[in-house]
């Protein structure tokens, strides 16, 4: 059980996922279900260190769920202490973003639009997420993952052209 895991467990299971693809090798359950599991019960225990582990996720090169990288790139992105961290992943790694990762991010941006002090999007950040949602937006996983709807959104809150 999760709930009973000290924060050294939590953190060996989340390297362990990063490593081996598993939080906990003996376990019957979906890993990455289990993995969002250890990260919430980390960030209970410790939002630094929860995420010091998301920020190595996104890091990390061979991450296997593009969910759990999105799961993490959102908590940083609503940090009060490593959405800097976030902006710059999203301005340096575009290119790679997956599709759930690309819709965090827009999604997260036109919440922002509506915040009385949002903190600054880098220069050319925006044109970047625009490029990628062209790359990816006839992958069959962005109407899974609403991407569609949540970049509509984005440039009408921004009042960017397409």
């Amino acid at each position: 059980m999760i709930s009973n895991k000290d924060k050294e467990a939590l953190i060996k299971g989340i390297n362990s996922y990063l490593i081996n693809g598993c939080a906990d090798i003996e376990s019957f359950e979906d890993p990455v279900s289990e993995l969002v599991d250890y990260l919430n019960a980390l960030f209970s225990i410790d939002i630094g260190l929860a995420e010091d582990m998301c920020k190595k996720t996104l890091k990390a090169k061979h991450v296997d769920s593009s969910f759990f990288k999105a799961l993490c790139l959102n908590d940083l992105l609503l940090s009060e202490n490593e959405w800097s961290f976030a902006f710059n992943y999203l301005l340096n790694e575009t290119e790679s973003v997956s599709i759930p990762e690309l819709e965090k991010a827009l999604f997260y941006f036109y919440c922002a639009k509506n915040e009385t002090d949002p903190y600054p999007a880098p220069e050319g950040l925006f044109k970047k997420l625009m490029k990628r949602y062209e790359e990816l937006k006839d992958d069959p996983d962005a109407k899974f993952y609403h991407l569609h709807e949540t970049y509509n959104d984005f440039v009408k809150a921004y009042s960017l052209s397409h």
